[in-house]
């Protein structure tokens, strides 16, 4: 009798130990720091962040597949060319085939490595990289009436959408929580806001300022050329490179956020062919 009693505990306590342990994990999935690298190209990274680790121990990455709905228009009468520029993720694991189709952005699914191999996705913000890309126009520059209008392609719907999935009880689980999934537009950096040709370069003061943790700079310049946007701390290290690029004429607006800078005193330096000016700006967090 008291055997089976035990083997009713044992049975009894792998159920439950079972039951924890087939949980899902959780996540946010967040498409974050928008830059445009040049007048034809840009740039954004996706990341992928363990959100439950009280319940589920690790968040062992299987596989994903990435899609957006965007804006085709920007590309100004171009071809887009849509790359991966880097990963946080093992060779094997990275998204594979970047595509353009007419309003999407298409990353297809890794191939699946097999419980135990798969990459275990950070909990610290922002979480695991899983892909740096790039989205470039043969044209010589992004039209510049048009905005990116960036978004997830969730279920449900026709056709593909983003889906994740995770090594659960040694089994690849779909574990797509689209509700969780956000586009970071506050880290776009760099738009144009006026085509108008200004008579001369200028720097504005950053505004607000004092900032916690994101101020707009904005600038003009009245003929095409490389221009530069730095910001440097109060003992003169570089703390942050915003723009190095070619830029045609107009007035430019950069949303610079500075979440991961200490509070103080720095300042940010515009450099032309022919104009320099330095301005202080205040982080209190």
């Amino acid at each position: 009798m008291k055997i089976y009693s035990s083997i009713i505990a044992l049975i009894f306590i792998i159920c439950i130990s079972g039951s924890i342990s087939a949980q899902n994990p959780e996540y946010t999935l967040i498409a974050k720091n928008f830059n445009r690298q040049a007048a034809d190209s840009l740039t954004f990274e996706v990341y992928l962040q363990h959100t439950n680790p009280s319940v589920k121990d690790t968040f062992q990455y299987a596989a994903g597949q990435y899609f957006f709905l965007f804006n085709p228009n920007i590309a100004n009468g171009g071809t887009l060319t849509y790359r991966i520029l880097g990963s946080g993720l093992p060779a094997s694991q990275i998204p594979r085939n970047p595509t353009v189709s007419n309003n999407e952005l298409r990353l297809a699914g890794n191939i699946l490595v097999g419980q135990g191999n798969g990459f275990i996705i950070s909990t610290a913000s922002p979480g695991t990289l899983i892909v740096k890309m790039s989205l470039k126009t043969s044209a010589g520059s992004f039209a510049s009436n048009e905005n990116l209008d960036l978004q997830w392609k969730n279920a449900p719907g026709p056709g593909f959408y983003t889906r994740i999935y995770a090594y659960v009880n040694m089994l690849n689980t779909e574990v797509t929580i689209p509700a969780n999934h956000f586009i970071d537009t506050a880290t776009v950096s760099i738009n144009q806001i006026s085509q108008i040709v200004p008579d001369r370069y200028e720097l504005n003061q950053n505004y607000p300022n004092p900032f916690n943790p994101s101020t707009k700079i904005n600038f003009s310049i009245p003929r095409t050329g490389f221009v530069s946007l730095k910001v440097f701390d109060i003992s003169g290290r570089e703390a942050a490179d915003l723009v190095n690029e070619v830029l045609s004429p107009g007035e430019y607006e950069y949303k610079f956020n500075a979440s991961n800078l200490s509070s103080g005193i720095y300042f940010y330096v515009f450099k032309s062919e022919q104009f320099t000016e330095t301005k202080r700006m205040m982080l209190i967090k």
